[in-house]
């Protein structure tokens, strides 16, 4: 199917069977069509595009395959993944990240002349602006994660530049949901699209779970969690202003984490993925658009703060977890109201269990112990409604006497 030097690059990293989407996509592509590529999260679609793009790319031709992806991490991410390639095939890359020196960039562009680039679109629209990518040079264009790419670059922008490369060049979107541009792409891109959408073939090994906690106690669950078997996670906030109050309060617990935030220079973001990549902490800080796309190696939980208000936010975030077939556990905090509305929310997509701790794991059977002190606790709430008013005083004296108390059934297991 691929090229013998790609074969061997692919031999040495232990893929040797291409996943469904890379099977189902290669052809069409080989052949120059425009395809509109859907799969689940984390089923290998960065090398579905990029292998028969870079096997057609002919060396010389300067900036001939140009990929955009929304955030830095994930243009940074699929430099790092199509570089071994770029060397067997006698390619030259350069990436263009709003993170990055702009003059650096432009020297690379102009003295290194790159058959590949790799660009954020704000930057991508920079250097094109200038002049320094022209359209006619251009023979594939691939947006990645094209059903979130509305949010960082605007309709009309992506449409002129589709409309106006040559009608031999080839558009490819890939994404793990339906969105606007993937529905509208041949009105947009007025051009032919071929729709491969292998979402419905795809199994997945991944838990989706809901884990019941009130506000109060959501950073002794959080403590507890970070302890169980395997466990390395993101935990996912709905705003950058949620997350750093969080951080605020949960920096004065003994949990190590690091926190990913669109406002941090790119130093310090490489340098927090890379804390949790190689193990030296096990919990990321993060939010959706800070950790679009990202491949984290072995991370087995990913967890919600609070319940994500779209079914495609849950879905991405879900993703970045129990990738390439791999286990995985989605895990979100909340309380009974939360857990229906959720449930509401991901009907007909996934199925969703509740999840109590035992012990060191988590387990869809609530534990013989906590079953009891749940028993307990709904017996002491039905004798406070039947006690006189005499008693009803002795009872809040007495509570007073055991201010600080935590349920039972609140503490793990050392």
């Amino acid at each position: 199917m691929y090229q013998e030097k790609v074969r061997e690059i692919l031999s040495k990293q232990h893929k040797t069977q291409p996943t469904l989407i890379q099977k189902n996509t290669y052809d069409a592509i080989k052949n120059g069509a425009s395809v509109v590529g859907l799969a689940k999260t984390g089923t290998g679609k960065t090398l579905a595009y990029a292998l028969p793009v870079l096997e057609n790319v002919k060396a010389g031709e300067a900036n001939s395959a140009v990929i955009i992806a929304p955030t830095t991490e994930l243009a940074v991410q699929i430099r790092h993944v199509i570089n071994p390639f770029l060397h067997a095939l006698g390619l030259k890359g350069v990436s263009l990240v709003g993170a990055g020196n702009r003059k650096r960039q432009e020297e690379n562009l102009k003295k290194r002349h790159p058959e590949v680039v790799v660009a954020t679109p704000g930057r991508f629209f920079d250097f094109f602006s200038s002049g320094r990518i022209k359209t006619h040079q251009i023979h594939s264009l691939i947006i990645d994660e094209a059903d979130d790419i509305l949010e960082f670059a605007k309709k009309e922008l992506l449409a002129s530049l589709g409309q106006n490369l040559s009608s031999q060049a080839q558009i490819l979107l890939f994404g793990a949901t339906d969105s606007e541009i993937t529905r509208d792409a041949e009105s947009l891109f007025d051009r032919n699209f071929l729709l491969i959408d292998v979402r419905g073939e795809q199994t997945t090994k991944r838990k989706n779970y809901f884990l019941q906690v009130d506000n109060s106690h959501k950073i002794e669950f959080l403590q507890r969690m970070t302890k169980l078997d395997n466990f390395k996670g993101i935990l996912f906030f709905d705003s950058n202003k949620t997350m750093m109050k969080f951080a605020g309060i949960f920096g004065h617990s003994k949990t190590k984490f690091e926190i990913l935030a669109n406002e941090f220079g790119k130093e310090k973001r490489e340098a927090a993925l890379h804390d949790l990549k190689v193990g030296k902490t096990k919990l990321l800080l993060a939010t959706d658009l800070a950790a679009r796309g990202l491949d984290i190696p072995d991370l087995t939980y990913v967890i919600n703060f609070d319940i994500p208000s779209e079914v495609n936010t849950y879905l991405h975030r879900a993703g970045r977890t129990g990738r390439m077939n791999a286990e995985g556990y989605v895990v979100t905090l909340g309380n009974d109201h939360d857990f229906r509305d959720l449930k509401k929310l991901l009907a007909g997509e996934v199925e969703l269990e509740r999840v109590y701790f035992a012990g060191y794991k988590l387990s869809t059977t609530l534990a013989k112990k906590e079953k009891k002190a749940k028993n307990d606790d709904e017996s002491a709430k039905n004798k406070e409604q039947k006690v006189t008013p005499k008693a009803k005083k002795k009872h809040k004296k007495r509570k007073n006497k055991n201010k600080g108390y935590h349920p039972h059934y609140l503490k793990g297991k050392k």
